[in-house]
C-alpha cells in the first residue's frame, strides 16, 4: 500500500489583467514531505512566472565573469599552495586534483573546504564523475578522522556553485561540515525516519520509493527519485541503503558521483547554471534508521543582473516554492536518462 501523503489544495480566484480581466481560478497545493517534515508550495500557474523570474543563463556573461575572477582566485593551483589554511594535526589531504584544507571561517564544530579541480571554471556539462569521486573520497576520509579523533557525531558533504547558489568563489569546490549536534534538516529527517520505523516497521525511504510517478531508477547502488515536497526547484534525490556515510565504499562513491554528474548535465540542457547539493546520513555511528542520501537542487541562473531566489517566503517563513511539479521533474529526468542510454 502506498504511503499516505499530506497535501492541501486551495482555490484562489481573481480578475486577471493578462486575460482581459476575466475570472482566473488557480489551484495552490501545500505539500508536506514525509522525510523532512517541511512543506512546499506549488501552483501550476507559476510556470510562466518561472520563465520570467529565472530567465535564461547568459553563457557569454558567465564565461566573461569566470575569466575576470581567475587572476584573483585563491583556489587556482598557482595560489593554493600558499593561500590554503593548514590543519594542526595532519597535512592537508589530496587525491587526484582535489585538495582538502580547513575553512578560514568555521561553521559548526569543524569545517573544511575541498577544491575539486585545477580548472577555475566548469560549465555544468563539463563536470565528470572522477572530479566528484576525488572530492567525496577526501571528505569522507576527513570525516572519519574527526569521528575517530574528536568523537564527532554528525557530518555532511555539500556544495554551492556560482554566486546565485551562494558560492563566494567561482572555482569548483565543496564543503565538509561536522558537529556534535545534528543540523536542522538532518535532525528532522532522523526524527521522522525513526518515528516511521517504530510505527510501520519499515524504513521511510523504502515506502517513499514506491511512488512510481516520482521514481527515477537505479544508478548502480544508488536509487534516484524526486521528493513529494522538494526543498528547491528541480530537486533530485538519491539514496543508498546504508546508515552512515562513513560506511560508503568506492563503488558507492562512484555511483553517487555518476548520479550527480548526470543531474548537472540534465540541468545544463534545461538552461540552468548553478546548484546546491548535500550528501548526508544519520549519526556517523550508523545507529539511526536514516539511510545515506544525496539531495541536489537548482538555483537561480547566472545573468549580469539576476534576482535572488531566496526571499522572505523561504528565508523567514521557511517554505519552499517550486515552479514545476515533482512528478514532471521526475518524468523529464527519466526521459533524459533514457535517451542517453
Amino acid at each position: 500500500m502506498l504511503m499516505k501523503l499530506k497535501v492541501v489544495k486551495e482555490k484562489f480566484e481573481f480578475l486577471n489583467p493578462m486575460k482581459g480581466m476575466e475570472k482566473d481560478t488557480q489551484i495552490v497545493e501545500y505539500r508536506e514531505d514525509p522525510l523532512t517534515g517541511l512543506t512546499c508550495i506549488y501552483n501550476p500557474a507559476t510556470a510562466e512566472k518561472a520563465r520570467i523570474f529565472f530567465g535564461s543563463t547568459d553563457r557569454k556573461a558567465l564565461k566573461e565573469f569566470a575569466e575576470q575572477t581567475k587572476e584573483s582566485c585563491f583556489f587556482c593551483p598557482e595560489k593554493l599552495k600558499t593561500s590554503a589554511a593548514r590543519f594542526l594535526e595532519f597535512e592537508n589531504l589530496k587525491k587526484g586534483e582535489a585538495v582538502l584544507f580547513p575553512n578560514l571561517y568555521a561553521v559548526f564544530h569543524d569545517s573544511a573546504v575541498i577544491v575539486l579541480t585545477k580548472k577555475h571554471f566548469l560549465d555544468l556539462n563539463e563536470f565528470t564523475p572522477e572530479i566528484f569521486e576525488n572530492g567525496i573520497s577526501l571528505g569522507l576520509t576527513y570525516l572519519r578522522r574527526r569521528y575517530e579523533q574528536k568523537k564527532i557525531k554528525y557530518g555532511v558533504l555539500g556544495g554551492n556553485y556560482l554566486p546565485p547558489a551562494g558560492a563566494s568563489i567561482v572555482h569548483p569546490h565543496m564543503h565538509v561540515l561536522s558537529s556534535k549536534t545534528p543540523f536542522r534538516v538532518l535532525k528532522a529527517m532522523i526524527k521522522n525516519s525513526e518515528k516511521y520505523y517504530r510505527k510501520k516497521g519499515i524504513n521511510i525511504v523504502d515506502d517513499i520509493l514506491k511512488a512510481k510517478d516520482r521514481h527515477i531508477g537505479k544508478f548502480g547502488s544508488i536509487e534516484a527519485y524526486v521528493p513529494f515536497a522538494p526543498l528547491g526547484n528541480n530537486e533530485i534525490d538519491g539514496v543508498i541503503r546504508k546508515r552512515s556515510i562513513l560506511d560508503l565504499n568506492e563503488k558507492e562513491i562512484k555511483d553517487i558521483s555518476s548520479l550527480l554528474t548526470e543531474v548537472l548535465k540534465f540541468y545544463y540542457k534545461e538552461g540552468i547554471s548553478s546548484y546546491n547539493f548535500m550528501i548526508y546520513s544519520g549519526a556517523l555511528n550508523g545507529k539511526d534508521s536514516l539511510y545515506c542520501g544525496i539531495k541536489i537542487i537548482s538555483r537561480q541562473n547566472f545573468k549580469p543582473f539576476y534576482t535572488n531566489d531566496v526571499w522572505y517566503l523561504l528565508k523567514i517563513l521557511q517554505e519552499s516554492l517550486i515552479f514545476e511539479s515533482p512528478e514532471k521533474t521526475a518524468e523529464k529526468f527519466r526521459e533524459a536518462i533514457k535517451r542517453k542510454r
